[in-house]
């Protein structure tokens, strides 16, 4: 399955773009999300269980700008937690996470 170009963030469409491992050692990181151009980009050559947490992760700070929570102190603790919960909980809850699709 191809991986998501777009996704919707409450009222915002967000350009998902998928780089390589040279992003770590330009930014230190393996994505960062761009609230201002509505871009999120993700190291997509990881492990699939990190690719899925660094969507969800730059997902999260998109949220945090959005429901203007973004500039907290300890945003990127928050948002580092919760993407790895939430992904926890979804990849290990296969039945859950189709009920929940479903219902969307």
């Amino acid at each position: 399955m191809e991986p998501p170009k777009q996704i919707k963030i409450l009222n915002l469409m967000y350009q998902i773009r998928w780089v390589d491992r040279q992003i770590e050692a330009a930014t230190d990181s393996h994505g960062f999300c761009d609230v201002s151009e509505q871009l999120i980009v993700v190291n997509g050559d990881q492990q699939p269980q990190a690719v899925a947490d660094t969507l969800l992760h730059e997902i999260t700070h998109a949220l945090f700008d959005a429901l203007a929570l973004a500039g907290e102190q300890t945003e990127e603790r928050l948002v580092r937690l919760l993407s790895t919960g939430l992904c926890t909980v979804l990849q290990d809850n296969p039945n859950f996470t189709k009920w929940w699709t479903k219902k969307l």
